[in-house]
C-alpha cells in the first residue's frame, strides 16, 4: 500500500477547481505564528491544509488548525481553492493573497520594492509540482529527527559578476578542468534544505531538483551548470565558507526515470579539480560526488537511499562501471544500502 503522504499529492492531479476569496476582510488579532504561517505559504507557493497542519500543528487535531487557517483566510491574508466535488468536500489548498503580501512587507519578510503577482489557477495541474515537492520535503523532514534547520523554496543562486571574466583558478595551483560548460551560470533549485551537523558530520546543504517532466533533454544544461558550480564557483557563492560544496538531489518519479537520469548525468558530469603534480586518483570530481538521484516514493516510505554515478567519467583510466549507493545526508538512521548496480549503456 502506498503511503498517504504520497497518495495525497496525486489524488487531484486533473481535478476541476473551486475557488474561494474573502469578499470582505474580517480583522483578526495576529500572532507571530500567524505571520510565519503566511510567510511559509509565500515561500512554498502552495500548501494544503494537511501540509500546514503538519508544519504548525503536528500534535493538534485538524479542527484547531482549520479554525486558525479560516481566520487568516477571512482576514484576507490567504486565498484558497480545492478540487470541485459533488459529494463531500476536499481539503483546501492555500496560497498568498495581495493583503498577505503587504503583511509580509510590513513584517520585513518581503522587500518593499517587491511587487505582488497574483496567480490565476484554472486546473490542479498548475500546482501539482509544488504540492508534490512540498509533500516530498515533509516526508524527508519526518525522518530527519529534528536535523532540518531551514527549508527555503525555489532559490536563485547567482555567481558574482567578477567571475564571468576570470580564470578557473582555485588556489594552490589547482584548476577546474574538463567541464563541458565552464561558465559560472545561475542555478535555480526547487528547494534548499539546511541540515544541522551531528557529531563528526558537518552542517549540510541540499539543493533539491524535483522533476516531473521525465524529459532528459531538459536537464542536460542543468547537469552542466551544477557541474561547474560544484567544481569551482561554489567557493564564491553564499556557501563559500563551508568545508565542502552543497549536495544536489534530483528527485525522480520512479526507478526507470532515475536510471535514465543517471545515464545522462554520467555523460555530462565531466569536470574535476586538476593539479600539475597530482595523480589521477587525486583529481576531485565534485559534481559526480555531490549530485545524487533518488526516487520520490523512497522518502515517503522512510527510505533514505540514493544513487550517484561512478567516481570517474567514461574512458577515464580508473573508471569502474558501477552506480554508487549513498545514504541521503542527515538521515536519522542508515537505510539498508542497495547493492551496487551495474551500469547499462546509454540508450539500452
Amino acid at each position: 500500500m502506498l503511503p498517504d503522504s504520497y497518495v495525497e499529492g496525486r489524488r487531484y492531479e486533473n481535478a476541476a477547481i473551486q475557488h474561494q476569496h474573502a469578499e470582505q476582510a474580517v480583522p483578526c488579532a495576529l500572532q507571530p505564528r500567524d505571520v510565519a504561517i503566511v510567510n511559509d505559504v509565500r515561500r512554498y507557493r502552495f500548501l494544503t491544509a494537511t501540509q500546514l497542519r503538519e508544519l504548525w500543528w503536528p500534535q493538534a487535531g485538524a479542527r484547531a488548525a482549520n479554525r486558525r487557517l479560516r481566520k487568516l483566510f477571512d482576514a484576507g491574508y490567504l486565498d484558497r481553492f480545492r478540487p470541485l466535488s459533488y459529494r463531500g468536500s476536499y481539503p483546501w489548498t492555500y496560497h498568498l493573497s495581495g493583503a498577505g503580501h503587504q503583511l509580509l512587507q510590513h513584517a520585513g519578510f518581503v522587500a518593499p520594492q517587491h511587487r505582488f503577482h497574483g496567480r490565476k489557477i484554472y486546473d490542479y495541474s498548475y500546482v501539482t509540482h509544488d504540492l508534490q515537492l512540498n509533500a516530498w520535503v515533509l516526508a524527508y523532514r519526518h525522518g530527519l529527527g529534528g536535523q532540518l534547520t531551514s527549508w527555503e523554496g525555489e532559490t536563485e543562486i547567482y555567481p558574482p559578476d567578477d567571475l564571468r571574466k576570470g580564470q578557473l583558478r582555485l588556489g594552490g595551483d589547482w584548476t577546474a578542468d574538463g567541464l563541458r560548460d565552464p561558465r559560472p551560470r545561475l542555478v535555480r533549485p526547487d528547494a534548499v534544505l539546511e541540515l544541522a551537523g551531528d557529531g563528526d558530520e558537518p552542517e549540510r546543504t541540499i539543493l533539491v531538483e524535483y522533476d516531473r517532466t521525465r524529459r532528459i533533454d531538459k536537464n542536460y544544461e542543468k547537469f552542466r551548470r551544477y557541474d561547474s558550480f560544484l567544481t569551482w564557483w561554489w567557493h564564491h557563492s553564499v556557501y563559500g565558507d563551508r568545508s565542502e560544496p552543497p549536495y544536489v538531489l534530483f528527485v525522480c518519479q520512479d526507478p526507470d526515470q532515475r536510471d535514465l537520469f543517471l545515464q545522462a548525468a554520467d555523460r555530462e558530469l565531466t569536470g574535476h579539480r586538476w593539479h600539475p603534480h597530482a595523480d589521477l586518483s587525486d583529481h576531485e570530481h565534485s559534481g559526480r560526488k555531490h549530485i545524487v538521484f533518488a526516487t520520490e516514493l523512497d522518502a515517503h516510505s522512510g527510505n533514505h537511499r540514493a544513487l550517484r554515478v561512478p567516481s570517474y567519467p567514461p574512458s577515464h583510466p580508473l573508471r569502474e562501471d558501477l552506480y554508487r549507493p549513498v545514504r541521503l545526508p542527515g538521515a536519522a538512521e542508515p537505510a539498508a544500502a542497495p547493492a551496487q548496480a551495474e551500469l547499462q549503456p546509454a540508450g539500452s
